[in-house]
């Protein structure tokens, strides 16, 4: 009888492992896909400093949510949160590519304008999801939070990758053209995707 009851308490547990790990890594997947690609946007907005300009976007729209968060606290159902954040990223990292279609990779302050309201979306949908999911593990199993946090981490070295695959890429095809540094969105994104789509399918049945 209680070895039936150990092997039915842990069960899953790689399996929420992976998830954890998927669910750090789309913290910050997003928004280190759009770091990657500030050598395009200070091409096409060399006026507005955008390597600067973004982050400072960024930071108070984080910030201020998760000051709000964190005083409302007690009202708020974590779980909810969470997938709001996520959600949230998704459509955030979808709507970078909708706006660069729309204008045709062209600049404007309109177009820059869309570009740090994006910016700021991913601050909102960060002070959602590392907070909640953070505070969420941390009553759970150690691995769970490590492996968490290693997904965080593994967010950069992924977009790292993509961006330096995409310069060799570009390098073998000897092309000389104003929108090489964008492509490598349709890459890194795509990958975003398909990690933030997962990690809501995965939230909805671990967490609901």
């Amino acid at each position: 009888m209680v070895n039936s009851e150990v092997s039915t308490r842990l069960e899953g547990k790689y399996a929420a492992i992976v998830v954890c790990w998927l669910l750090g890594n789309g913290c910050l997947f997003s928004w280190n896909s759009m770091l990657t690609i500030e050598d395009y946007y200070g091409y096409l907005f060399p006026k507005y400093h955008p390597s600067r300009v973004l982050t400072l976007v960024y930071q108070p729209f984080a910030v201020g949510t998760l000051a709000i968060l964190a005083y409302n606290e007690a009202k708020l159902n974590t779980r909810l949160r969470n997938l709001f954040g996520y959600i949230l990223f998704f459509i955030s990292t979808l709507l970078v590519l909708i706006l660069n279609s729309a204008t045709s990779g062209k600049g404007g302050l309109g177009t820059f304008i869309g570009i740090c309201a994006l910016s700021g979306a991913f601050g909102v949908a960060d002070a959602h999801v590392q907070g909640g999911m953070v505070g969420d593990l941390s009553y759970m199993k150690p691995e769970f939070i490590q492996s968490f946090l290693a997904g965080l981490a593994a967010s950069g070295v992924l977009t790292s990758a993509l961006s330096w695959l995409q310069k060799q890429h570009l390098r073998i095809l000897r092309t000389v053209s104003a929108k090489e540094p964008f492509c490598s969105l349709p890459y890194q994104h795509s990958l975003s995707f398909f990690v933030l789509f997962s990690m809501h399918l995965f939230s909805l049945k671990y967490q609901l």
